[in-house]
């Protein structure tokens, strides 16, 4: 008697259905799962931004420590250093606390390139090639990768790197005396070169210097012992970081060399006027005054005189931030 052999059962694949049912649930977990690594992401690059800001406020402190103040912000009409025995000349256009702080940042060798008897964009080239160079600690991880937007800031067929971290030079409306109402009490800040470009802020931690007599800015130097409002409540260093709107060619200058000091308008210095993510370049008159802002969710980081950093929403009242940027106006405001 024959056996009887079962015939083997056909293979059973996907129908349709069930593989539009699967593409459909894939779609929907990757959809899930985007917006979550790009905020974890954007959390690793908010705090790699924050230790930059915690290593530069260590570096100014560190200055401070071997030289009894801190570094001029923005130079303007400046000496050569070392002045030539008898020399009374000055060249307009110094440098920038970044350059300043570069050994106290592990940077001895690049600033030993830097050449302080000559201008910053001398025709030699020797600072242009210090510019030249991308300090990473200088730029956000969150911000666009920009060289200079200024086409004079170019030598030898390479453009100036930018930079994303700014010293505060203090509180303006662009005006001399630049006034300020908190509370009903009226604080009153000073003001150099009150229009244009070149207007810079006073009463602030990183500001203007020059040697040329005839300015409230002519030797000026600032000490930690000079902040009477208080180190943890005084902005220092603030994050300017935005990406700029393709649809505006004026920003296009927004960001300028690291290693230019005041040149018409400030390099590394920006005065507190406008809010938080409100101001780009407006291509004319306003590049001191650009807002400090970031790519990261409403608002931006800011080192404190003390060293610490502060993630400062974008909401602050103006009046408060403005009272932060003063370093010695007796306001009552805190950064807390």
């Amino acid at each position: 008697m024959r056996a009887w052999i079962r015939p083997p059962a056909g293979r059973r694949g996907f129908t349709l259905i069930e593989l539009l049912v699967v593409i459909a649930i894939i779609a929907i977990l990757i959809g899930l799962l985007l917006p979550a690594v790009q905020k974890i992401r954007e959390a690793a690059n908010r705090m790699k931004c924050s230790n930059n800001l915690k290593q530069i406020g260590l570096a100014l402190h560190n200055y401070q420590d071997a030289n009894g103040q801190l570094p001029p912000g923005a130079q303007e009409n400046v000496l050569p250093s070392p002045n030539p025995p008898g020399n009374t000349t000055q060249f307009i256009l110094g440098t920038t606390w970044l350059v300043f702080i570069l050994p106290q940042m592990e940077q001895d060798n690049l600033y030993r390139q830097y050449d302080f008897t000559r201008a910053y964009n001398d025709a030699s080239g020797v600072n242009f090639n210090v510019g030249n160079t991308k300090v990473p600690t200088y730029q956000c991880p969150s911000g666009p990768t920009l060289l200079s937007g200024n086409g004079s800031e170019v030598f030898g067929g390479k453009t100036n790197a930018t930079t994303h971290y700014y010293g505060v030079m203090g509180p303006s409306s662009r005006a001399d005396p630049s006034l300020n109402t908190i509370g009903g009490t009226t604080y009153s800040y000073r003001v150099g070169g009150s229009t244009g470009n070149g207007a810079w802020a006073w009463n602030g931690m990183l500001t203007q210097y020059r040697d040329a007599s005839g300015s409230i800015s002519t030797n000026y130097i600032v000490r930690l012992t000079d902040v009477t409002d208080g180190l943890s409540n005084t902005l220092m260093v603030g994050e300017n970081s935005r990406s700029l709107p393709s649809t505006n060619p004026a920003t296009l200058n927004h960001y300028r060399s690291w290693v230019r000091g005041n040149n018409g308008g400030s390099g590394a210095t920006k005065n507190v006027t406008f809010p938080i993510n409100s101001t780009f370049y407006n291509g004319t008159d306003n590049f001191n005054d650009i807002g400090f802002g970031s790519n990261h969710s409403g608002g931006c980081n800011f080192g404190l005189g003390d060293g610490s950093v502060r993630f400062i929403k974008q909401s602050i009242d103006l009046s408060i931030y403005k009272a932060l940027a003063s370093m010695n106006g007796g306001e009552v405001a805190s950064a807390n």
